[in-house]
């Protein structure tokens, strides 16, 4: 965690920086308010100062409510409390959910037992398809509704993100990552121009976990969960051509300081799509910073990425864990070159 990767920077022209900001689920979350959170504090570092900012699944929540306009305060105080909102009138849809990060994660999208058999056989079609993505037809209207994805429904927390977001696209920089199961191509939101969707519906996309959670219809693309291809999808950033890539990798693990065999198994994934963008992110002359979890927050973290409760202890450990990686000041001097 924390290590720097790279050619050295050059004054020769205008240099840029890129925020990426992987998945993991509401631990994810929580890392992210801790890391951030120290890397403003400790190197000074303002995620909406990015010149890019890129999100997949967890890490496009948090890249929408930067490019809101949220501060990494209101970010800590959403992940530790969820009641705290950032500063303005309250609305109607924020009082009545405002007890918690993301009051109902699973929320069930069955009432039968035929239903149920319906939509696990939607989504035992959506989760092949996030494995073997090759090009495939539309599938009939009547035969997508008559077996949809998705066991679960984020109720609660598409009516937070509608509610808390802008429904406009921000003007600076934002790529959220999700995959087409149609075509089997990942798809990068707001790359080339402000996509035909909310900001909110963009992220619901980004975070839509195959065959947990419907896939968001998007004219005839069926889009799921950006971390099926990649936890980071760190070469994206590389390929625009950002000099200084800083990127969270909450459900990868640092090499130096690995966890147990169960834990180098689960984050195994990660780590592995992570290191061929590196390699891109090296013939590029990006210089990387990583910030990933070392042994004892893997622990902390543990198997359930998921859970609704208890991540104060992951941005606690979080923030301790990155403001160590900090203490060398190296981030903090690229940041003013940068500048």
């Amino acid at each position: 965690m924390g290590d720097g990767r790279g050619p050295r920077l050059s004054r020769r022209r205008p240099l840029s920086t890129a925020l990426v900001l992987g998945a993991g689920g509401t631990v994810g979350l929580a890392y992210h308010a801790g890391a951030l959170k120290a890397l403003h504090e400790v190197a000074g570092f303002n995620p909406d100062d990015s010149d890019l900012v890129i999100g997949t699944s967890a890490g496009s929540v948090v890249a929408a409510y930067i490019r809101a306009g949220w501060s990494i305060q209101d970010l800590w105080n959403l992940v530790l409390s969820g009641v705290q909102l950032p500063p303005g009138p309250v609305s109607d849809a924020e009082e009545e959910h405002d007890s918690g990060i993301l009051p109902d994660l699973f929320a069930r999208a069955f009432d039968t037992p035929v239903d149920l058999i319906r939509r696990s056989l939607g989504s035992a079609f959506v989760m092949s398809r996030s494995v073997l993505r090759l090009p495939l037809p539309v599938l009939p209207g009547p035969l997508r509704r008559a077996f949809p994805g998705g066991l679960f429904r984020m109720s609660d927390g598409r009516l937070r993100l509608e509610s808390e977001l802008p429904s406009e696209w921000p003007r600076k920089a934002i790529w959220l990552c999700a995959v087409d199961i149609v075509s089997g191509r990942r798809i990068v939101l707001g790359r080339s121009r402000p996509p035909r969707m909310t900001l909110a519906q963009a992220v619901m996309a980004s975070c839509a976990i195959p065959g947990v959670y419907p896939p968001v219809r998007y004219g005839r693309r069926e889009l799921i969960d950006g971390g099926a291809h990649s936890t980071t999808n760190l070469d994206l950033a590389a390929r625009a051509g950002s000099d200084l890539i800083i990127s969270l990798v909450p459900m990868g693990f640092d090499p130096s300081d690995p966890p147990g065999c169960a834990g180098r198994l689960v984050r195994r994934f990660a780590n592995a799509t992570l290191d061929a963008e590196l390699g891109q992110a090296d013939r590029k002359g990006s210089h990387v910073f990583l910030f990933r979890p070392g042994a004892a927050e893997a622990r902390i973290h543990g198997i359930n990425l998921m859970r609704a409760g208890d991540l104060a202890p992951v941005a606690q450990a979080a923030y301790e864990a990155t403001a160590r990686r900090l203490e060398s000041g190296t981030l903090e001097r690229m940041l003013r070159t940068v500048a």
